[in-house]
């Protein structure tokens, strides 16, 4: 019996992704991005998704992503653009200080350029959300999101300053609000989604976690995503219809253990030689050697691997869980409000900018 038959639902989700065959998408965008220099990443990135939305379905019906390849980049040359635009001013005016021997001005400029950098990260966030939504659809009738991007930049650097004052411990509520801005102005068609989670009950799992993150080599943080998903997704209802994730630790932990595994030893065998070198200078006082090139390369290749490792490893199996432990509750008749109003698209087609 499968997790999904565990209990009755309204609408049943579902994933049917292929391990291996998704992990090969990944696999693939690396190696043809390292061959184009990096151009072929939004074609392929447009692939993955598209594998993963199809895969995943609610009473059957799988979700479909149309977004492109070339929308992707031509994003990407706006998002140079406007990096240059604003840094670029920005990075003379400190130049101009340091020039000018004024400490106060540069120590102003830097502070104003680093708060810049968090304004964009953050709005490339939210704006790169609009887009996968705009470019996602079920049954038909496509998602999107409104709202304010100004205020979600304001909320986010505001929260943000809240975790440095408390030393990390506040996460819980920037990462809560960022998500339920978001999803409160999230619509099917003209549906509205709704959800009512607050980070303030995540703060003492979140605690916990990072107190446990390095003697459980990563596992404790692994169970706090658990308990945020469940937390998050138990909270949002739309048109009436109430979600309620049953999500446990226990259905991800096998791979979540062997990924940590995989990962530990693959640095500690990089490592280890550079360990021993270190070890003999402090013994016999001779000059420090030079950065150990295998272990820079195996540490290089193992990040350019880490997404398609995680996906297969991991990713996979979080997916399927999250979706088959989710239980949706009431009369699933989106379409029928949502078809009204909500623009329809014809499968297959890109929905336009």
């Amino acid at each position: 019996m499968s997790i999904a038959d565990e209990a009755p639902r309204t609408g049943r989700v579902g994933y049917d992704g292929s391990r291996l065959g998704i992990g090969g998408l990944f696999l693939k965008t690396l190696l043809l991005s390292l061959v184009t220099l990096g151009l072929y990443n939004f074609w392929g990135r447009t692939q993955i998704r598209r594998a993963i939305w199809a895969a995943i379905s609610v009473d059957g019906e799988p979700f479909e992503y149309t977004g492109t390849g070339t929308e992707l980049f031509f994003g990407f040359l706006k998002a140079i653009a406007v990096l240059i635009g604003v840094g670029l001013p920005l990075a003379a005016l400190i130049w101009l200080s340091l020039r000018t021997e004024s400490d106060t001005g540069a120590q102003l400029a830097q502070l104003a350029f680093y708060l810049v950098l968090l304004a964009l990260a953050v709005a490339a966030v939210y704006f790169a959300t609009r887009y996968r939504l705009s470019r996602t659809q079920w049954r038909g009738i496509r998602f999107g999101l409104d709202g304010d991007a100004g205020r979600f930049i304001l909320g986010s650097i505001g929260y943000s300053l809240l975790v440095l004052a408390t030393l990390g411990i506040c996460v819980p509520l920037l990462r809560t609000w960022q998500a339920r801005t978001i999803v409160n102005n999230t619509r099917y068609g003209t549906v509205p989604f709704r959800m009512e989670a607050w980070g303030v009950t995540l703060i003492w799992p979140w605690i916990v976690a990072m107190l446990l993150t390095a003697p459980t080599l990563g596992i404790a943080l692994v169970w706090y995503r658990v308990q945020e998903f469940r937390s998050w997704t138990s909270s949002i209802s739309v048109a009436g219809v109430k979600l309620d994730s049953r999500l446990r630790l226990r259905d991800v932990l096998g791979p979540a253990i062997l990924l940590s595994l995989i990962t530990v030893v693959f640095f500690v065998a990089l490592l280890l030689p550079t360990t021993f070198e270190w070890l003999e200078v402090w013994r016999t006082r001779m000059p420090r050697p030079g950065a150990n090139l295998l272990s820079v390369a195996g540490i290089g290749i193992y990040v350019v691997l880490a997404p398609t490792i995680n996906f297969i490893v991991l990713g996979h199996t979080v997916l399927k869980a999250s979706c088959e432990t989710l239980a949706i509750g009431g009369a699933l008749d989106l379409v029928g409000q949502a078809a009204g109003a909500g623009p329809r698209l014809n499968a297959g087609s890109a929905a336009g900018r």
